[in-house]
């Protein structure tokens, strides 16, 4: 059964960036694999232990307690039902084998070379796909999702060009890096492109002891793409000048219809709640039938939200909205404890640095923590950094 759930981890890994279905299937198979391997003893005992499971279940645990503050108690139940795609993250942590950590990777890196290849044939108008265009090349997920992962697959490749001793492996990474990025500037999602480029930064400081040496990689790096992005993709350069005309009208215009408008409308509302309900929140799913209801109230200029706001699109003022102080404390220590968590591996070092923060700034403009693509991303990332912590320390 070991060697069977060895290779389940491998094919979920695969399927994270490809498939809603088998995201669902592959974690549900992990899930019955998992208790039929038995070792529960074991198990309990590095769950138990593991700063980072323990800040996890706590931050679940506090939106079950929720319910009792929460007015729609049955959407309450099936927006924390949603949590369950967290499970794998156990699964990975007690079971994954040393010699498929980096398979595990690999599986993962594969997933997003098929999905780039097929967001390449859309955008080049190759094929027709799942409804993507070529403005928007995003095949199986949101195009603010799959920037997020594009953007991760080409930090996880960078640090391999930057670390990787052996010239033959650098060259592929190099192309692999330079097409993926290619393909993240292609698509419409500002908040992964953004992401990336400060995630380079961290990723230079991380691999140069030489600082700066860094700063002027970083400045070279984020130079050449922005200005190949700005020259070669017009779905960039066009999102770039609406981000901005957007921000300027929403702060001199109070216009909070446009995309990025309607996030600092939201933060206003958001705040002007959280001022009412700092400690607790408002309660689960209860807290947009207040932002709604705020906006009828107070703020008749942002009623263009309405139809287009189902969360808040900022993942802090989510959890503040709902949780309230108490619940955002939880929610940071739990990234404070992946963090923190000491691994040996440069590779996977580097890629729980670059991770966390990305993750970090990809939440203020969307809520990521509810969503299914990244919330199996996480559960992967997770996983594998708990996994390689804990071969690290087995005796």
């Amino acid at each position: 059964m070991t060697k069977v759930l060895q290779y389940i981890i491998v094919c979920y890994a695969f399927f994270v960036p490809l498939s809603r279905a088998g995201i669902v299937f592959f974690s549900m198979i992990l899930i019955v694999s998992w208790l039929f391997e038995a070792g529960f003893q074991k198990k309990y005992r590095l769950l138990s232990q593991s700063k980072v499971i323990l800040s996890l279940f706590a931050f679940l645990l506090f939106n079950v307690i929720a319910l009792l503050w929460s007015d729609d108690i049955f959407n309450a139940y099936k927006y924390i039902l949603k949590y369950w795609y967290f499970l794998p993250i156990v699964v990975l942590f007690t079971s994954l084998q040393k010699e498929y950590v980096s398979k595990v990777l690999s599986a993962f890196i594969a997933g997003m070379l098929l999905s780039e290849i097929i967001s390449y044939g859309i955008f080049f108008e190759i094929w027709d796909f799942n409804g993507a265009t070529s403005k928007n090349p995003s095949p199986f997920m949101h195009h603010i999702e799959y920037s997020i992962f594009l953007a991760f697959t080409a930090l996880i490749l960078l640090g391999r060009m930057f670390n990787h001793q052996d010239t033959k492996y650098k060259i592929v990474y190099s192309l692999f890096f330079i097409t993926i990025t290619g393909n993240l500037f292609l698509n419409a999602g500002r908040t992964g492109q953004v992401a990336f480029l400060l995630g380079i930064f961290v990723l230079a400081l991380l691999s140069f002891k030489n600082k700066l040496k860094a700063f002027v990689v970083f400045i070279l790096l984020t130079t050449i793409i922005s200005l190949f992005a700005l020259n070669f993709s017009s779905t960039f350069k066009t999102r770039i000048t609406q981000g901005k005309e957007n921000l300027v009208q929403a702060v001199e215009q109070q216009e909070y219809c446009s995309s990025l408008g309607s996030r600092v409308g939201a933060c206003i509302v958001a705040s002007d709640m959280v001022t009412d309900n700092l400690i607790l929140g408002v309660g689960i799913v209860d807290n947009m039938q207040v932002f709604h209801q705020r906006i009828d109230e107070k703020y008749p200029k942002m009623k263009c939200l309405h139809p287009i706001f189902m969360h808040m699109h900022n993942q802090f003022f989510q959890i503040t909205t709902q949780l309230g102080i108490i619940g955002l404390l939880i929610f940071l220590t739990l990234f404070y404890t992946i963090f923190r968590l000491p691994i040996r591996s440069e590779e996977y070092k580097n890629i729980k640095y670059t991770y966390v923060i990305l993750l970090m700034f990809s939440f203020i403009p969307e809520v990521l923590f509810h969503r299914q693509f990244s919330m199996a991303l996480f559960t992967l990332i997770v996983g594998l950094l708990l996994a390689q912590y804990r071969i690290e320390n087995e005796v």
